[in-house]
């Protein structure tokens, strides 16, 4: 075993994960925490809705296929993080 730990935790799942879908799932999830961003500039400049931006954004995560690959959890810590600092304009 290389030594390598899961998003969990598990080094033997870890192990068992091709390194191709661990570059993918993490590219992924660089990708969601970026748009993930942007739907929450949208959210602070009033385009659109708080609750239909998270929507959008974790709608997006279970299509692609990444809440079944890194886990839920880390999917939803990634979406509170871009979307923590978003404010509705007053």
């Amino acid at each position: 075993m290389s030594g390598a730990i899961d998003f969990d935790g598990n080094a033997a799942a870890s192990a068992a994960m091709p390194a191709v879908l661990v570059k993918r799932s993490s590219r992924q999830l660089e990708i969601l925490a970026l748009r993930s961003l942007e739907l929450a500039d949208r959210v602070a400049a009033g385009e659109i809705a708080f609750l239909d931006a998270v929507d959008i954004a974790y709608d997006a995560a279970v299509w692609s296929g990444l809440t079944s690959t890194i886990g839920d959890d880390i999917v939803q810590a990634t979406l509170a993080a871009a979307f923590a600092n978003a404010r509705r304009p007053t």
